[in-house]
């Protein structure tokens, strides 16, 4: 029978202020002011840079959806603009 060694760290070594968590920095490619005035409000940078590659069309609806469905304050005037950042910085390349 194999025996295990069982070692218990003592609770003042995981003490807060002995472990800091790095400061979250949002890495949009340049021209995000939209994406990060908007998208951020509820989720991170991270869902975006994250995503596969979308078209136009595909962008569009997923903007859709955060403002229909989950209430994004997107503005309607600004939605071609933030979709131009989406497309040329996380869209699928042009065939």
């Amino acid at each position: 029978m194999k025996r295990f060694a069982i070692f218990f760290i003592p609770l003042a070594a995981l003490a807060a202020d002995e472990w800091k968590l790095p400061e979250e920095r949002p890495v949009f490619k340049p021209g995000a002011d939209l994406a990060q005035a908007n998208c951020l409000i509820c989720h991170s940078h991270e869902y975006i840079s994250t995503q596969p590659p979308l078209t136009r069309d595909q962008w569009k609806a997923s903007v859709t959806k955060m403002q229909q469905k989950y209430g994004a304050p997107l503005p309607a005037e600004s939605v071609d603009a933030l979709l131009d950042y989406l497309v040329k910085n996380y869209g699928k390349p042009a065939q």
